[in-house]
């Protein structure tokens, strides 16, 4: 069997030759440990499958990395393939690492599940008729899976990632494969709602950690995931809309409200070196900061934890082909998507830390401790009582108080 690595080599190496990991099930933290033994497991993928990500994603986006995306220092430009590949790693990297075999079974049913909570949310909300059945309307799955006789959840996991990968990632282009499965379709729509932003750490004193996971979102601020939703965004769209009389921008926030039915978080954020990742961010941002001439939007600080307009800033766009309809893009291949990398201070540096340490397997991963220790230390504060922390990092804590000195109460 291959040793098939969950989070990639290549992106492991741009964090050290030998990173420290963390395990939050034992509390065994290791140190030196070389990146081909890290994030790695034997048949973690079938043999078609890790032959697949290698031909079809990982070496052209392994050369996009090296040459473009760390080589740039303030500016990045990508061309329109350049960014479906960007997207498409992205969507890979969602759905390939630990914890996504159950996952995959559970999204198998999103379409079921998510038109009883839509009810209830237009219940709760006073959503007009008509508006409720627009959004149970978009929620209807899209085509009908093949079903395969015997398929087990890995199968239909591995399936699911190779569906990906025979294509270029879009919706259009997964919706037309005959293997296709609703999570690949669901999460490309996902993942093409939304906008790339790239943020670097303050990696003089803080680098950013890397997961077994290999990603992580923020939640609206004061989401709890039981009883408050991801629901400001949505819910001031609608309210936007019930008061518009404007033909064109009725279609414009109804269009609005389409995206953050997929893209209900903040921003999602893929680490692709100790000092930088790719942030993926909800469409909402862009649109409050284009039509703020039109609309009083929300503030960002009753929305996030990370209140910079400079990070939502949309990247700039040079079309070849003249653009008329707003809601209906004409793209061309020489097609320039320009980015401004944006710098993040020490503290939003360690609260996007945070946000790794709160969504994690079984490892925590990072170049040193001493890169990383403001991170875990500020998380040990953030969720000290009366919060309760979603993991348990009490060993480690202990290493730092041990190595570093202090008192973490632990």
């Amino acid at each position: 069997m291959i040793n098939s690595h969950y989070v990639p080599r290549f992106i492991l190496k741009k964090f050290s030759d030998k990173l420290s990991l963390y395990n939050i099930h034992t509390g065994e933290f290791t140190e030196d440990i070389n990146v081909d033994k890290a994030y790695s497991q034997k048949g973690f993928y079938d043999d078609d499958t890790e032959k697949n990500l290698n031909l079809k994603l990982e070496s052209q986006f392994g050369n996009l990395l090296a040459n473009k995306l760390l080589k740039a220092e303030n500016k990045i430009e990508l061309n329109r393939a350049e960014l479906r590949l960007v997207k498409k790693f992205i969507l890979i990297s969602t759905l390939r690492s630990l914890g996504n075999e159950p996952f995959l079974q559970k999204e198998k049913q999103f379409y079921k599940t998510s038109v009883e909570y839509w009810r209830n949310f237009c219940r709760q909300h006073s959503i007009s008729v008509q508006e409720c059945e627009r959004g149970i309307k978009d929620m209807q799955p899209p085509f009908e899976e093949r079903q395969i006789p015997g398929e087990t959840p890995y199968d239909y996991w591995m399936r699911t990632l190779n569906v990906i990968l025979d294509t270029d990632g879009s919706p259009q282009e997964i919706f037309n494969h005959p293997d296709k499965t609703y999570p690949a379709h669901r999460w490309s729509q996902i993942i093409a709602a939304g906008y790339l932003a790239f943020w670097d750490s303050e990696y003089r004193h803080d680098e950013f950690v890397i997961t077994d996971i290999g990603m992580t979102s923020e939640n609206e601020k004061g989401w709890n995931g039981v009883t408050v939703h991801n629901s400001k965004k949505l819910l001031f769209l609608i309210d936007l809309l019930k008061k518009e009389k404007d033909s064109e921008f009725i279609k414009l926030l109804q269009n609005q409200i389409y995206l953050q039915e997929f893209l209900h978080e903040n921003f999602e954020m893929y680490p692709i070196s100790a000092s930088r990742m790719i942030v993926e961010i909800s469409p909402f941002y862009k649109f409050r900061q284009i039509y703020s001439w039109l609309y009083k939007m929300p503030e960002l600080k009753d929305l996030t934890e990370l209140p910079n307009e400079n990070l939502y800033a949309p990247n700039l766009a040079a079309y070849v082909k003249t653009q008329t309809d707003v809601l209906v893009p004409r793209y061309h291949p020489d097609d320039l998507y320009i980015y401004d990398i944006k710098q993040l201070s020490s503290a939003e540096t360690r609260y996007c830390n945070e946000l790794f340490l709160d969504r994690i397997n079984t490892h925590l991963g990072f170049s040193s401790l001493r890169k990383a220790v403001r991170s875990i230390v500020q998380y040990k504060r953030d969720n000290s009582y009366p919060y309760t922390p979603r993991v348990d990092y009490t060993n480690l804590y202990k290493i730092i108080e041990e190595r570093y000195g202090g008192n973490l109460n632990v």
